[in-house]
């Protein structure tokens, strides 16, 4: 599917990244015809002469009515007079895009230009560059294997995201989706912040350390790592000096933060703290190092476990699990991953944009949004649990969009995962004077029926008085927990679909209940659930087995160490489980917690849950 093909491109400033989209597009020959437009008619007349455009003006008026996509390259402050123009020339359906390095103002410019008409203006930016500048400095190659984020707005249509997508892709590019406001956080700090260093950097080199006027006293003597870190110091400053202003918050915020580190450092340097430098330089050498690892395979020699999405914090060995002191505020638990992941791929196939909200974070959804986006399909996020789908019905697309316009456009909370929920059930056994409240729950059915399994009705027959809420959207409600005493019970559970991991909290509440528990459930499905727990189902309670008769007798939690068999899941429960612990308990073989829970560790000690990780990597506890 090439949504090039017959189209014709006016490219608006034609310097470096302008320069450079013209000369990829021209070797490839991915669209009808290239149009430019500038005031260097010199750069005009060359690429015209290098064959890498058709036509070229000075006079935006004569080029306009020709294009069919139109990509701003101009800097970042002058792409709203650009706009003001192009506001009175384009056509209907001309697809604007631009490569400003700030988005939350491109997209604000074009709200108030463009009300009418947001489906077809897609925000961009290419993360590539050199601190050359200017035509000359152009090359076909600038993109290839380089990431381009699109930040588009909920109003654009799938046709004219998709196109854009196209044209990056077409010249190399990796294409990524995400939120204007968080581009700009994020750019801040990877981009816009080392600019900023390396500016002031080579100034104060030449103002306090070199004589006045003698500045080559310093460069005489600068090692290699002062030219590598002040290249981009050579960037056009006119262009920067744009950037900046335009996201000076973001930019002050990370420079805060920035400068307090300093602050800490200079302390330890002051002191003599050679130990904590050398935690600090250490940690940041890991960091640099992953860093190389997934994003510069190229340039290093052992590329063992280089798993591209791998998450930076390397899995703990050792959690020491310790009683908080009650579970209190609330929280949104993401879906679960199998559920978010149906959800995802039902929007991707279908024609429109749709907003998902409690979407989980893990290895297994942001394998399939990097699988999407090499498929086609753009994803904005994610961010916070949300994603955005524009979606491509790939047997006919874009067939019922008409004038671009989205032909199909809507939104879904995605329940929240009951296993996550049940934790702090779990929890609120162990500490008294808990008060959580979940959110994000799917409406509550009215019981248990024949041949269905519901985890809080279950809890309910141990004496959970689960207490439910609407939400104001009206699809999803709301849960109370607040803190109980399990009473022992007998539970049926046979023929019953049961999530397993659900299974596992419904042993953890027996292994917890006040007296003896039953649970029927088959012969092999009790194995498993035993062979599953391991060490922490004797750890938990005395267990015997009848047939299909589980019978579940709770006991102190005297053990040291528990092994949880390399299940995420199963140290969870017994995380939750050890809140109760009258020792200090220590957990081990946990699993890929980061990985499938990304960040749930952090929100579950916030929340009141008590223990501290030990990390292997490094040596720096959260």
């Amino acid at each position: 599917m090439n949504l090039l093909e017959n189209k014709t491109v006016l490219i608006i400033g034609l310097g470096l990244i302008g320069g450079s989209i013209a000369r990829s597009l021209a070797s490839g020959k991915h669209c009808k015809r290239i149009l430019a437009h500038g005031q260097d008619s010199i750069a005009l007349a060359s690429a015209l002469y290098d064959g890498n455009v058709d036509a070229c003006s000075t006079d935006l008026s004569v080029l306009t009515p020709q294009a069919d996509i139109i990509v701003i390259c101009t800097p970042t402050l002058s792409v709203r007079g650009v706009l003001e123009q192009l506001k009175y020339l384009v056509a209907s359906d001309t697809i604007i895009t631009d490569v400003a390095s700030v988005k939350g103002n491109i997209a604000a410019d074009a709200r108030r230009l463009f009300p009418d008409s947001l489906h077809r203006i897609v925000p961009g930016h290419p993360i590539a560059g050199s601190e050359k500048s200017g035509y000359s400095a152009s090359r076909a190659d600038l993109f290839r294997n380089r990431k381009v984020i699109l930040t588009p707005l909920i109003e654009n249509s799938s046709n004219a995201v998709h196109t854009v997508m196209s044209l990056w892709q077409k010249i190399g590019a990796d294409v990524h989706g995400m939120s204007a406001e968080r581009h700009d956080v994020v750019l801040a700090g990877t981009s816009h912040l080392p600019h900023l260093l390396a500016y002031t950097l080579v100034n104060t080199l030449v103002d306090s350390v070199s004589q006045p006027d003698r500045a080559q006293q310093v460069f005489d003597y600068a090692a290699g790592g002062f030219a590598d870190f002040s290249r981009i110091a050579s960037s056009e400053p006119a262009m920067w000096r744009d950037i900046f202003i335009a996201n000076k918050n973001a930019t002050i915020n990370v420079l805060d933060a920035y400068v307090a580190e300093l602050q800490k450092m200079r302390h330890k340097l002051k002191i003599s703290d050679g130990e904590g430098m050398q935690n600090d330089f250490s940690r940041a050498k890991y960091m640099r190092d992953e860093f190389i690892k997934r994003f510069r395979p190229d340039t290093i020699n052992h590329q063992d476990n280089n798993k591209p999405d791998s998450n930076f914090i390397q899995i703990p060995e050792v959690i020491s699990v310790f009683p908080g002191s009650l579970l209190a505020g609330s929280y949104r638990p993401a879906a679960k991953t199998s559920f978010a992941i149906d959800v995802i791929l039902h929007h991707a196939r279908h024609q429109g944009v749709f907003e998902l909200t409690g979407v989980p974070e893990d290895f297994e959804v942001l394998t399939l949004l990097k699988s999407l986006r090499e498929a086609n399909i753009l994803i904005v996020g994610p961010d916070s649990g949300y994603v955005r789908v524009y979606g491509i019905d790939i047997q006919n697309p874009f067939s019922s969009e008409g004038q671009g316009l989205p032909a199909t456009r809507g939104s879904l909370q995605l329940p929240a995962d009951h296993f996550v929920c049940g934790l702090f059930v779990l929890g609120a056994i162990s500490l008294e004077n808990s008060q959580i409240k979940l959110g994000g729950l799917a409406n509550r059915p009215a019981g248990i029926t024949a041949d269905r399994f519901d985890l809080f009705e279950t809890f309910a027959q141990f004496g959970f008085s689960a207490k439910w809420q609407a939400e104001p959207s009206g699809e999803m409600t709301g849960l109370e927990i607040n803190s109980f005493t399990p009473r022992s019970a007998s539970i049926d559970l046979k023929n019953l679909e049961i999530d397993e991991n659900e299974l596992l909290l419904v042993f953890a509440v027996a292994a917890q209940a006040s007296g003896v528990s039953m649970i029927s459930l088959e012969s092999d499905r009790i194995e498993l659930l035993l062979n599953r727990l391991g060490m922490v189902a004797s750890w938990v309670a005395d267990v015997s087995v009848d047939g299909e008769l589980l019978c579940v007798v709770p006991k102190d939690l005297n053990e040291e160490f528990v092994d949880c068999n390399a299940d995420p899941h199963v140290a969870l429960t017994a995380i939750a489980i050890g809140q109760r612990a009258k020792k200090p308990l220590r957990i081990g073989k946990t699993g890929d917690l980061a990985g499938v829970f990304p960040g749930l560790l952090m929100d579950l000690s916030r929340l009141g849950f008590g223990f501290s990780i030990q990390k292997t990597n490094i040596e720096d506890d959260l």
